[in-house]
């Protein structure tokens, strides 16, 4: 599997490269965000894709001080900050810059792109996810983003060609589900730090390589040893998003006995658990399956009480020892949702750690972190 994961690595860093050529060879550039953008409308338009997923360093979320208030979560400062910076090579050459408006942090940082001159579009999504107004309104805000696909190619999209990618992200969602349910196992044969990147690599690569390179590890893996010490705490991560490069925090983790066997993540993961039908209207089939069914990010209302139900059924299925809320700097959504959360699960008699991520991780931040979660694991340890 290390060989595998050490290409599509390689694949998704020459990502950027490739999709320059194709741009001067005369391909069209979407540049996206958020998993209510539907990337498989923007491959069947003939575009070339790019999801915005960069974290884990603090120096982008910092370029956006000349511009923006510091309290913005540094997922979504490093979105602007880091074409401010140069470091996003794709976002000066795209045709669209399309990003959700699911919550004030991605709407501010989205402004500054706009600020500075970038095709911005914006798909709203309304919080009220119950209700047939914002159900409807979603659905108009695909429609009209397909609208601005189909003039920015110059061509109307084929539904068929939207079924076929509906049915190639299903494969690709059958088989990391196929690999989760490995991590089930006492001894799970994949660390969270490697199941993790096969979701970033999948939401970069093409849908036939990630096809490939799944069924090769998951027929590697059935009948893998172990990756973490015998009887290792089993850990639950949940909060907004590890994102792509912010890797710190379940390295430690790992490195310190613990296993993450799952997650509960709202961002920069694939939707692994939530196929798509490619039957009837694909705009319903997308936002039934994105927007009406699934299990309501935090920034949803009402979420909590549905999210902590599910939260209690992951801890049994997983059969979890310990959560550990991994929560951004200044998203104080997701610091109200853990006061209710901290209260609920103290009635559990499950252990939960909170840690802020502000994506600081020089040599004198990580070592009292480190002691910090080498303590969490070490207590879990003690309670099994």
């Amino acid at each position: 599997m290390k060989e595998i994961l050490q290409k599509l690595d390689k694949l998704s860093t020459a990502r950027p490269l490739e999709i320059i050529r194709k741009k001067k060879e005369g391909s069209k550039v979407v540049e996206f965000f958020g998993d209510f953008v539907p990337e498989q409308w923007i491959t069947a338009a003939g575009a070339e894709s790019y999801l915005i997923m960069k974290g884990g360093d603090p120096q982008p979320p910092e370029a956006t001080l000349d511009y923006m208030l510091r309290f913005m979560n540094p997922l979504a400062a490093s979105m602007a900050g880091s074409y401010l910076l140069g470091l996003d090579a794709i976002m000066p050459i795209a045709d669209s810059v399309t990003i959700q408006q699911h919550d004030s942090h991605y709407g501010r940082m989205t402004e500054i792109l706009e600020y500075k001159g970038l095709p911005v579009y914006k798909v709203g999504v309304p919080a009220d996810y119950t209700v047939d107004i914002s159900r409807e309104y979603y659905r108009h805000e695909l429609r009209e983003f397909r609208a601005m696909l189909e003039n920015l190619v110059g061509h109307p999209i084929s539904d068929d060609d939207i079924r076929a990618n509906y049915a190639k992200t299903n494969r690709i969602n059958e088989l990391l589900r196929k690999i989760d349910e490995l991590r089930k196992q006492d001894n799970p044969p994949i660390t969270f730090s490697d199941f993790i990147k096969l979701n970033h690599y999948t939401l970069r690569l093409d849908y036939d390589t990630s096809i490939e390179a799944l069924e090769q590890i998951y027929e590697e893996l059935k009948n893998a040893p172990g990756a973490h010490a015998a009887d290792a705490p089993r850990i639950l991560i949940m909060g907004r998003a590890v994102a792509l490069g912010d890797y710190q925090v379940p390295t430690i983790i790992e490195n310190a006995g613990g296993s993450i066997v799952c997650e509960f993540l709202d961002e920069a993961i694939r939707p692994f658990k939530n196929d798509i039908s490619t039957e009837g209207d694909v705009v319903d089939a997308y936002a039934s399956a994105i927007y009406d069914n699934r299990v309501p990010q935090c920034i949803f209302q009402p979420a909590w009480e549905t999210r902590f139900e599910h939260l209690k059924e992951l801890i049994k299925e997983y059969r979890i020892d310990g959560v550990l809320w991994y929560q951004l700097a200044f998203d104080e959504i997701y610091d109200m949702e853990h006061t209710c959360l901290s209260k609920w699960i103290a009635e559990t008699g499950v252990p939960l750690m909170k840690l802020e991520s502000s994506y600081e991780y020089s040599r004198e931040a990580v070592a009292p972190l480190t002691t910090r979660l080498e303590s969490f694991v070490e207590s879990l340890k003690e309670a099994k």
